[in-house]
């Protein structure tokens, strides 16, 4: 009896042993659960750019989400990647652990995918295979994007400007520098530094160092500089000034001097195009321009003036009486005219007559006065030979009591133009009484007595007021072009850094007023482009009328520009 209990209780013993043993393995496998899981998956695409691809040299994002809907836990959940084919370029985890989800809850795992400058524009299909531990695996899911080749940014010095058209010794000056990215990639950590060489100094607080951040395609960010020179540096030389722009790629950075003559009215930069490759079109990137002005810059060249030939130039920006609105640009304008007279009309420099802010006594001194009408102008002219072109901008009104037109000199009162104002008809007169074989008069200035801001120069006087006299004599032999009728006002053109007149009389001279392409500008021609578009103009810029006069024989050439 005894010796029949023993192999029964070894049986029960094996039995219990066994029982704990396929637990304990179950426990290691996860197969003892109360209910099993029931797993989705779903996975989107995300990248910086905003553009739905992945780009060279981006790095974007596979977002996998599981989903549990059953009533057991789902344990040691694991995600597989892989593409259709291989990519060059591309780099990311074959392999992602989701891990365990409970009933009702979802997990979300974020793959980086990583796109070198190698990778090539294509199409991808990203496969996503998940496994569950127990085998409850959900059905696989599937991606497609597109991938984008490399596209470097370009960095350029669009434009510069100054606030100063002359730069001279001891004077500051301001430099306004508009930096592009006119590439089709995004510029990243953008940076621009100033250096200077001898003789150039940064002004006071003035900054040199810049930070940009990005600069996507065709975006532009300005930087402003001060410097001033000692006397060191001549005039007609370079201003040792140059423009770092950095990029944190060291390969698209750039170093560029900037084009600053001493002394000289400052270009602009020529404005380029950049176009889209022909196997891959797309918009141009237009490079911002707008600091400066491209009559500025592409003066032509014109037949050599005579050797006897003479030119007065006056630019009176700067008014010394209280409430009297300067003229914007005008100093601009006189200087730039100055260049033209030297390169398009052909003179020489030490034969023109220059002033900017003349004051009452140096109208006197070139033009003469009421009562000796022989100034320098007239003293300087060969009778018979000599040609003689006169510009001036600047402001004109009436006498209030004559309602005769007048210059203002800067340091003129406008109530009281009859002792210290200078009369246009005594200009007129004293210019008949020189002997000049040919005479050009241009004249940037309105005798209306307003200015662009809608104001009246005059003190306290109603607008119905002020009436200026429209009969005027001129010389006999004078081609006579002004900016405007008498009683209008003559508009500035403050994105082209001059006045809407002088800009459009330049930019005709550069040959828009050259209809039959002759290579000479008639003054019926002139007269015809002016009215094409000043009047349009200034309608946007003030609201005004403002039309342009041309009064001489149609037929008289203005300027000569060589072949």
């Amino acid at each position: 009896m005894g010796r029949s209990k023993l192999p029964l209780f070894v049986v029960i013993a094996v039995l219990l042993i066994t029982s704990f043993a396929h637990a304990w393995q179950g426990g290691l496998n996860v197969s003892v659960f109360p209910a099993p899981p029931s797993l989705s998956a779903s996975v989107e695409f995300s990248e910086p750019s905003g553009n739905k691809k992945l780009d060279a040299d981006e790095t974007g994002r596979l977002i996998i989400t599981v989903r549990n809907t059953g009533k057991g836990e789902a344990f040691d959940v694991k995600a597989d990647l892989s593409t259709e084919r291989n990519i060059r370029g591309l780099d990311f985890d074959g392999s992602v652990t989701i891990g365990t989800i409970a009933p009702g809850e979802s997990v979300r795992k974020e793959v980086a995918l990583r796109a070198s400058e190698d990778i090539a524009t294509t199409n991808i299909n990203f496969n996503i295979t998940l496994k569950e531990a127990n085998g409850f695996d959900p059905d696989p899911v599937r991606i497609a994007f597109e991938t984008k080749a490399f596209e470097p940014p370009k960095l350029i010095l669009a434009d510069i400007g100054m606030d100063k058209p002359r730069v001279k010794p001891g004077e500051t000056v301001e430099v306004t520098l508009r930096i592009q990215n006119t590439g089709y990639g995004d510029a990243r950590n953008v940076s621009v530094d100033i250096e200077t060489g001898e003789n150039v100094f940064i002004a006071g607080d003035s900054k040199t160092h810049f930070e940009l951040g990005g600069l996507s395609a065709g975006k532009f960010r300005d930087v402003k500089f001060e410097f001033y020179t000692n006397k060191r540096i001549r005039n007609g030389e370079k201003v040792p000034v140059s423009v770092r722009i950095n990029e944190a790629r060291p390969q698209f950075k750039l170093a560029k001097a900037l084009d600053i003559v001493m002394d000289s009215p400052q270009k602009q930069i020529e404005t380029v195009v950049v176009k889209g490759d022909e196997d891959r079109p797309k918009g141009s990137i237009e490079v911002a321009g707008g600091l400066s002005s491209e009559v500025d810059s592409n003066i032509p060249e014109g037949i050599k003036a005579g050797e006897y030939d003479v030119a007065v130039i006056i630019g009176n920006k700067d008014y010394t009486e209280a409430g009297i609105a300067n003229v914007e640009y005008a100093d601009r304008d006189a200087q730039i005219m100055k260049q033209y007279l030297m390169t398009a009309f052909g003179f020489d420099e030490d034969r023109i007559i220059y002033a900017e802010n003349a004051r009452i006594g140096k109208f006197n001194e070139i033009f003469g006065s009421e009562a000796q009408p022989r100034g320098r102008l007239n003293k300087a002219v060969k009778p018979g030979v000599s040609k003689v072109f006169v510009y001036y901008v600047g402001h004109g009104a009436p006498d209030l009591d004559t309602k005769e037109a007048y210059f203002v000199p800067v340091d003129a009162n406008p109530q009281y133009l009859a002792s210290n104002g200078y009369k246009l008809q005594t200009f007129y007169n004293n210019l008949s009484q020189i002997p000049a074989k040919k005479m050009t008069i241009v004249l940037d200035a309105c005798f209306s007595g307003n200015s662009q801001q809608k104001q009246l120069i005059f003190d306290k006087i109603s607008p119905a007021l002020v009436k200026v006299k429209k009969e005027l004599r001129s010389p006999q032999n004078a081609l006579l072009i002004t900016s405007a009728a008498p009683d209008q006002v003559s508009a500035w053109f403050p994105k082209k850094k001059h006045s809407l007149f002088t800009y459009y009389f330049l930019k005709g001279i550069q040959g828009g007023a050259d209809a039959n392409k002759d290579r000479k500008i008639t003054a019926a021609e002139m007269r015809d482009y002016l009215k094409e578009h000043v009047p349009y103009e200034a309608n946007q810029i003030i609201g005004f009328e403002q039309q342009p006069l041309v009064m001489g024989n149609d037929s008289d050439v203005i300027v000569t520009l060589k072949k």
